[in-house]
């Protein structure tokens, strides 16, 4: 049954593979037929007409760069445009780019460009896809920090990236809204309270204080010394009963902020759960070594000091109150957080703090429900399964994701993938290399105050590979599941975890030689078999008898119905993904016959009409001289040169709608026939190529363009 299932699971995986491929491709000649279908509209445009002349290189020679800046600011360019929608298409879903350049940027850079990572590429509400994309940057970024540390207290307090990520993501819509949420009902329980708000502990400054208020109320100077000791301000019987009030008031006020945050777990966003999930495994994996206690501080830092504790002392700035923060409530806040900040660090209060001491029990008493918090907190879902997505339902989107970014993020952006262009895309080929190289050098003068919104349609122009199993880890699974029914089958004395794998094959043979079992016998054959083959491919070693591999087993065997029940949501999700992909399949296929019918419509409309019928029969020909082409510069270059000489004639006719065919004459005889579309002309225009060559010539585009809307009216 095990078998079964991981077949499955491969099969539905090749599936995916040559579906994506399919749609990849489908995907691409629908965008190619969508801009076709423009370039024609556009084309009937009297403007259009004068552009394809040579009067428009004059002017575009004057403008240099700054016309390229003004054109961004501009809403771009069209070609400008396609380039940077690739480009951040590329950073919104391959995570390394991202991943690579938040370690490279200078420090004073880092603000700036995370927002506009974060908020404007992954947007600042909440949408499934986004938020998938977003937590797979994090698992990059978490991956390239825990490189980089040695100890929890190097990622806590060493100038780490990753805790200014997390401060980022969490001034998205959830967070706040979160915040709002839980904070808002306790905070104006506790402003409404400003007048009582006084959490001074020290008995002296409270011996002071009261004697301050009793000659302001008398009129009249007091006798008391102000100079006395603590123990003598503690024996003052009014000093006991301000302390302890003020002692209950603040543990109460603690309490709210606790209850709140214990009680609205199941709020809290779900991502920076998934975050401190992560960095959870990610420590125990890395940092072996570390204490538990350590591994409690992770979510606490991240949760409280880095998300929760800034917005109690700064309300009013989060806009949890509408009101402004009195001066004694704020003073008060700040000893709140202190006694929280303790609190989740499962602290108590020593020597230095000696006027909070009196806190410890009721801390203490806490400490059992922060463990189960933090341990409940990191309890989440993978993102496939929380948010019910897929990486592979970016191939099935009928709608193109969007950004809103302005003119000077755009620029920037594209500054600084340029200045690291080497470190984030080593190999040549690389995608984000192509797209930089498509786009040339940034402008330079971009106005960083002009903060006008542009949109972008994010799209992606290259091949979509799904990532499949290699051989070598297909076989090591394989293996794995031959060993089981061998465990299951053969009488050993030790336990799994300290196995020997050579021991159980050796046992294995002997009691299938005793009780003549050639089913038992065959499989033991094959994973020796196989054993051979991973030890080549160094999956596995010789050299320390096999005790990796064993390890896995014995985890597999731990966690057997842990990893059947993720089979199965596997074996759904590959299901659901195909079925999608199919649909999608589908649907591109109608949208490409509905377009392919409409651009012939398009093209029949717009050929020459006489007496309002279409013309059905052949358009031309139209003879001309070699030296009458070169004359109107549609001709450029000869190849051979020698042909020149010869001056042909050129007869181009047209017998189907934009397909135009041209045939070289000498002395009459035909020497060679060429064929030019319609479309192609229009996509090299589109694109600023000025040449279409062909075999035995070179032809200027625009100009070939004018000499053919001139006698055959394509174009107007």
């Amino acid at each position: 049954d095990d078998d079964d299932w991981i077949s499955k699971i491969q099969e539905l995986k090749k599936q995916l593979a040559i579906e994506i491929r399919r749609n990849h491709v489908l995907d691409r000649d629908l965008n190619k037929l969508d801009k076709k279908i423009a370039l024609l509209i556009k084309s009937r445009d009297p403007k259009f007409i004068e552009q394809c002349l040579n009067i428009k290189l004059k002017s575009q020679k004057k403008k240099g760069k700054a016309s390229e800046a003004a054109a961004i600011q501009n809403k771009l360019d069209a070609k400008k445009t396609d380039f940077y929608q690739d480009m951040f298409y590329l950073l919104q879903t391959e995570p390394r780019y991202l991943a690579k350049i938040i370690f490279l940027v200078q420090p004073e850079q880092m603000e700036s460009f995370l927002e506009t990572v974060i908020l404007t590429l992954y947007g600042d509400s909440f949408s499934p896809r986004e938020e998938l994309l977003l937590l797979k940057l994090f698992q990059k970024a978490i991956e390239l920090e825990f490189a980089l540390i040695k100890n929890v207290s190097d990622f806590l307090t060493g100038g780490s990236v990753l805790p200014t990520m997390v401060v980022t993501y969490n001034r998205r819509k959830p967070g706040i809204e979160y915040l709002k949420k839980v904070l808002s009902p306790i905070m104006k329980q506790i402003i409404g309270k400003a007048d009582e708000l006084n959490f001074e502990l020290n008995p002296v400054t409270i011996h002071s204080q009261m004697i301050n208020e009793m000659e302001i109320r008398t009129g009249e100077k007091s006798t008391i010394d102000k100079n006395i000791t603590e123990e003598q301000a503690l024996g003052n019987s009014e000093v006991k009963v301000i302390l302890d009030k003020r002692v209950k008031d603040l543990q109460d006020i603690c309490e709210l902020f606790l209850d709140g945050m214990v009680h609205s777990l199941s709020n809290l966003p779900y991502g920076l759960r998934w975050i401190c999930k992560q960095i959870r495994l990610t420590t125990q994996k890395k940092l072996p070594d570390c204490t538990a206690e350590d591994i409690l501080r992770l979510p606490a830092y991240f949760v409280f000091f880095r998300f929760i504790n800034p917005a109690i002392v700064t309300a009013d700035a989060y806009n949890i109150i509408d009101v402004e923060m009195p001066a004694s409530v704020r003073k008060a806040l700040v000893v709140v957080n202190k006694v929280l900040g303790f609190l989740f660090n499962l602290r108590v209060f020593g020597a230095a703090e000696k006027h909070l001491m009196a806190l410890n029990p009721w801390m203490q008493s806490k400490h059992e429900l922060i463990v189960d918090y933090f341990n409940s907190l990191v309890h989440v879902d993978e993102p496939e399964d929380a948010l019910q997505v897929t990486k592979y339902m970016e191939l099935t989107q009928k709608t193109k994701p969007v950004i809103y970014i302005t003119a000077h993020e755009i620029v920037s952006t594209h500054k600084i993938l340029l200045q690291h262009l080497n470190e984030l895309a080593p190999e040549k080929e690389d995608n984000m290399r192509v797209v930089l190289n498509d786009l040339g050098a940034p402008p330079d003068d971009v106005d960083e105050s002009d903060d006008k919104e542009l949109q972008l349609t994010l799209n992606n122009r290259f091949k979509v590979d799904m990532e499949e199993e290699s051989e070598s880890l297909r076989l090591y699974n394989q293996t794995k599941e031959l060993v089981l029914p061998i465990l299951r089958a053969v009488p050993i004395m030790n336990s799994i975890a300290r196995l020997n794998l050579m021991d159980l094959m050796e046992a294995g043979i002997n009691f299938a030689a005793d009780t003549s079992n050639r089913t038992l016998s065959a499989q033991i054959n094959r994973v020796l078999e196989n054993i051979q083959i991973l030890e080549q491919a160094g999956l596995v070693s010789k050299n320390d008898n096999y005790e990796s591999f064993v390890r896995d087993i014995a985890l597999e065997v731990a966690n057997r119905n842990a990893i059947k029940e993720q089979q199965k949501k596997e074996i759904q999700r590959l299901t659901t993904t195909l079925e999608s992909l199919q649909k999608h399949s589908a649907y591109v296929n109608e949208q490409i016959t509905d377009y392919t019918s409409y651009m012939n419509e398009c093209r029949e409309h717009y050929r020459p009409r006489k007496k309002g019928k279409v013309k059905k029969k052949k358009v031309g020909p139209f003879k001309f001289e070699y030296k009458e082409l070169v004359k109107k510069k549609v001709i450029v270059e000869t190849d051979p040169p020698s042909a020149a000489k010869k001056a042909p004639t050129f007869i181009i006719s047209s017998d189907s709608v934009g397909v135009f065919d041209i045939e070289a004459k000498i002395a009459g005889v035909s020497v060679d026939k060429m064929q030019i579309e319609l479309d192609d002309l229009l996509d090299r225009h589109h694109n600023g190529i000025d040449k279409l060559e062909l075999d035995q010539v070179t032809l200027d585009v625009n100009m070939t363009l004018h000499l053919l809307n001139k006698h055959f009216r394509i174009l107007s």
